[in-house]
């Protein structure tokens, strides 16, 4: 459904374009992607939060190409929720605390006991858990559960660990880091003679 912009994005299950003024649900369209192998209804879940969000952010549907995109995404939820409503077990809110706890403690506390390699997917891991908590959110506003403590204590570090892999660092911030070569030669500043 999604097709982002930049190197770094690639489209999942493309078949519209996000217009440009939408470019912010992009993510959450992403890992709507990503996670629909394992679990359909979460996937639909946050398509739906994404549609919210791009009502929200053009609710007449006046930007170029907004007016062709929210009718295919939403034709394409009273699909999806057709399907996935009888697989769901418990309430959506439910299910995306369920589906959280289970993606934070495969993903998340795996990479962190992981060894160096695997570490260079944790900026992706870190913001697709930022993505659902983001949907979880949204979904205890209209549901109102209970969400444990665990829950908000792994989203604390999510929150954390995010601003440690921020996009467009130049040195890397893995605690191993200060091995690295690059972390031992002197910075130059440009204009600086040498004596």
């Amino acid at each position: 459904m999604a097709q982002r912009r930049g190197s770094d994005q690639q489209p999942g299950n493309s078949e519209v374009i996000i217009p440009p003024s939408l470019d912010e649900i992009a993510p959450i369209l992403c890992v709507a992607d990503e996670v629909e192998a394992s679990n359909p209804r979460i996937a639909y879940l946050c398509r739906f939060y994404a549609f919210e969000k791009a009502h929200g952010l053009d609710p007449r549907s006046i930007e170029r190409g907004v007016r062709q995109f929210k009718p295919a995404l939403l034709q394409r939820l009273e699909r999806e929720n057709e399907t996935t409503l009888a697989e769901r077990q418990k309430s959506d809110a439910c299910e995306m605390k369920n589906f959280y706890r289970h993606y934070y403690t495969k993903y998340i506390k795996a990479l962190n006991e992981a060894d160096k390699a695997d570490r260079a997917q944790q900026p992706e891991v870190y913001k697709t858990a930022a993505i659902l908590f983001e949907v979880l959110k949204a979904m205890n506003q209209t549901e109102a559960i209970d969400v444990a403590d665990e829950i908000l204590e792994a989203r604390n570090m999510v929150e954390e660990k995010q601003q440690m892999y921020r996009p467009f660092n130049i040195l890397p911030l893995d605690s191993n880091s200060q091995n690295k070569i690059n972390t031992k030669i002197p910075e130059k500043i440009l204009g600086e003679r040498e004596e």
